[in-house]
């Protein structure tokens, strides 16, 4: 009977990223992990650009990571800005990660498409921008 290389391998955890188009990470190992963004990968051929795909809860992309490669992204990129508030996070179940996902939808990375109407104040009846006084 051959036997059975049982390796202990530890449950992938999923990732949550609310960065637009995702983050790769390059292991000490050479290998890369790629967190899928906000628009997502899982998309239909008639998608409007711009809207989230299928795998998005919230603004966010799910990417299932091995939990080794994910304490080695932690320990080197914990400390970068998208870490530390809160647009890549990791979640112990499905549940509480689209909990969190939701908590932090409002919350603005800076990589948003600019709104041309977000201060009608700004232009002149005619449309255009506003001379300065």
């Amino acid at each position: 009977m051959p036997e059975v290389n049982e390796s202990k391998t530890a449950k992938p955890v999923k990732v949550f990223c609310k960065l637009p188009h995702g983050i790769r990470y390059t292991l000490p190992d050479g290998r890369e992990v790629r967190l899928v963004g906000m628009y997502g990968d899982e998309r239909s051929a008639l998608q409007v650009a711009g809207m989230a795909g299928r795998d998005s809860v919230a603004g966010f992309g799910v990417t299932l990571v091995n939990a080794e490669d994910w304490e080695q992204i932690v320990k080197d990129h914990g400390k970068s800005a998208a870490h530390l508030n809160e647009f890549i996070f990791a979640a112990k179940d499905d549940r509480s990660g689209q909990a969190q996902a939701t908590e932090l939808e409002p919350e603005k990375t800076g990589f948003e498409p600019y709104d041309p109407n977000a201060h009608p104040e700004d232009k002149s009846a005619d449309g255009t921008l506003k001379k300065a006084a």
